[in-house]
């Protein structure tokens, strides 16, 4: 980007923090009841949106905004729960070596953008891909439970891998 158009789009993000951050965190607050989270919600939403390729298209900045903002709260919401269901699975699993913190959040990163790449499929493809890679079911009990063929199955399963890959790369 030329330096011209880095200025233009600072001053763009500056006009649009200052007009509309005020009911943005209050918005926010009200959903949230934390000061603490509607300012952390508030400072991801301007930077996803500086970061995002729709920042000169923005036609109705409110609407843009909280949109912005309910997609961060649906991320947290979805990374809290892997997180959650992470640390339930450390606990039961009783494993006989240490696992790091660090390995810790390296896990549950790798497995919320698993799961974001994974909501954009079908019910059934992403059914295919987490009882064939996490549960272990072959192609033919997969296509069983969801009524196809295992070509189906197959092909869905390529699909989703396809898919995934490029959205994690």
């Amino acid at each position: 980007m030329a330096a011209g158009q880095e200025q233009i789009m600072a001053h763009y993000v500056a006009e649009l923090y200052k007009n509309h951050k005020g009911w943005l965190y209050g918005w926010l607050y009200q959903k949230l009841g934390s000061v603490d989270t509607a300012e952390d919600v508030l400072h991801d939403t301007f930077l996803r949106i500086i970061r995002s390729q729709e920042l000169f298209q923005i036609q109705q900045p409110k609407a843009f905004l909280t949109t912005t903002a309910k997609r961060i709260l649906i991320d947290r919401a979805r990374r809290a729960k892997i997180e959650q269901a992470y640390l339930d699975y450390l606990t039961q699993a009783a494993l006989s070596y240490e696992i790091s913190p660090e390995q810790v959040v390296m896990a549950i990163d790798s497995l919320d953008r698993l799961a974001y790449a994974l909501e954009d499929l079908s019910y059934r493809m992403k059914m295919a891909f987490l009882w064939h890679y996490i549960d272990d079911l072959s192609l033919k009990e997969i296509a069983a439970r969801l009524g196809v063929s295992s070509k189906t199955i197959h092909h869905d399963l390529v699909y989703a891998l396809t898919h995934c890959y490029k959205v994690l790369h």
